[in-house]
């Protein structure tokens, strides 16, 4: 079961899967909210769930709120 806290909007899944992996399976992303506030170090799994940024395991933001996702 997925954890919507931790899913990455599906509209920007096919653009994470496409950026090289920094280890198998993981894309590094940078994301910006709707608010203008950017997140550097978003490890991404499969794609799909957010596994970390930087280097702590908890979320700070809402994945529903992802404006815009680049590679880092």
């Amino acid at each position: 079961m997925t954890n919507p806290l931790r899913t990455i909007p599906e509209r920007f899944r096919d653009q994470i899967a496409a950026m090289p992996e920094c280890s198998y399976g993981v894309n590094r992303v940078i994301v910006t909210l709707d608010d203008g506030t950017s997140f550097n170090d978003v490890f991404v799994a499969w794609g799909e769930e957010i596994v970390k940024v930087g280097t702590s395991e908890n979320i700070p933001f809402n994945p529903m709120r992802i404006a815009k996702v680049e590679r880092q």
